[in-house]
């Protein structure tokens, strides 16, 4: 480790101090985490919980490095991917209120949709990657990148990206796919009335007293106290600005701190925030090839030595930014890292095994 990186790590350490009972688990976790830190530069916030308790809590490095503030354990990331486990829990919400179904053709929705595709189209066929549309967006995207930090209303971008002829039947394949959520953007707003920054703050933030989540279109959004995102920070600071168009937040605009992704873990998967159903559909894996359920994987872990580990493995990327928000099923136990500096992927995901206790695997994006 550098000098440099030392003194920016060392100023995270000052402000991040772990909070929790001293134990000898609590003391094996720290110098694990600082170890996997030391190893990793890793800049960013590793929290072990069980329930609804957070045992260990540590930020390393900095928040905004030009400034020199340090990351704190309340400092804000965007956490990618983990956006669509968000809204898969927003449309089961609406599912418990009636205004919502599953397996109703999005045509029910969406008149104005194509008819041929919309009647073949669920909403469980957009949340679990098996919409069989073309990714009309990332094929836009890549001939005009600027597209990313668009804005465009989202009947118009429903249009535009998300109309394509059907590449394979619904529900026969998997394809990671992130025009399926203007589609699942545009469903969503169009029922409730709402933008969905408002319905996420009405059906879960608010519940959940997850005061420091919000919905925003990238760090255009201008939120406070967020972790400002770096492709490097040495030899010299280089900024990753992450930006995303406003008829895609429900796939990418998601901001937590890893205190609040601790009570949308517990919130949910403990059964408070759904009903028996809907926690059940969205623990249920629709497509065993990625272990893909609604929003997010669900994983589990044989062991010789232990009964096999049922775990909600959601994981996210969004620029710098890089999310693990693991738990186990059965007893609640949880690891939430968030970070502006991805790490290696590979050293993550094999610490976040080893602080549940799971065997390493190797782990798809």
């Amino acid at each position: 480790m550098s000098a440099n990186h030392f003194k920016l790590t060392s100023l995270g350490l000052l402000a991040g101090l772990c909070i929790s009972l001293p134990s000898r688990a609590e003391d094996g976790v720290r110098a694990r985490a600082r170890q996997f830190a030391t190893d990793t530069r890793f800049n960013g916030v590793v929290l072990v919980g069980k329930g609804s308790r957070a045992e260990y809590v540590e930020a390393f490095g900095v928040k905004n490095a030009e400034a020199k503030e340090p990351l704190t354990r309340n400092s804000r990331f965007f956490v990618g991917s983990v956006s669509k486990w968000l809204t898969s829990i927003v449309v089961l919400r609406l599912v418990d209120e009636g205004k919502l179904a599953l397996d109703e053709p999005i045509l029910t929705y969406l008149p104005e949709y194509r008819a041929d595709t919309g009647k073949q189209i669920t909403l469980r066929h957009l949340i679990s990657h098996g919409s069989g549309l073309p990714n009309g967006l990332m094929d836009a995207f890549k001939k005009d990148p600027s597209i990313e930090s668009e804005t465009r209303p989202q009947a118009e971008a429903v249009t535009r990206y998300a109309s394509g002829d059907l590449v394979f039947t619904p529900g026969t394949r998997f394809d990671y796919n992130i025009t399926n959520w203007i589609l699942v953007q545009a469903i969503l707003e169009r029922v409730s009335g709402q933008s969905y920054a408002q319905l996420a703050q009405r059906l879960v933030f608010k519940p959940l007293r997850m005061a420091d989540s919000g919905i925003a279109a990238g760090e255009a959004g201008n939120v406070p106290n967020l972790a400002l995102g770096y492709r490097a920070l040495e030899p010299k600071v280089e900024r990753r600005i992450y930006t995303l168009p406003n008829y895609l937040v429900t796939g990418g605009g998601f901001y937590s701190t890893a205190d609040d992704m601790l009570r949308l873990n517990h919130g949910v998967l403990s059964g408070k925030l759904l009903s028996p159903a809907s926690r059940k559909a969205l623990l249920t894996v629709e497509r065993p090839e990625s272990a893909y359920a609604l929003g997010g994987r669900v994983r589990t872990y044989e062991t010789q030595v232990q009964s096999a580990h049922t775990v909600a493995t959601n994981d996210g990327t969004s620029g710098a930014y890089r999310t693990v928000s693991w738990r186990v099923l059965d007893d609640g136990r949880t690891v939430i890292i968030l970070s502006n500096l991805r790490p290696d992927d590979s050293k993550l995901f094999a610490f976040t095994e080893s602080l549940l206790g799971l065997p390493s695997t190797s782990k798809e994006n």
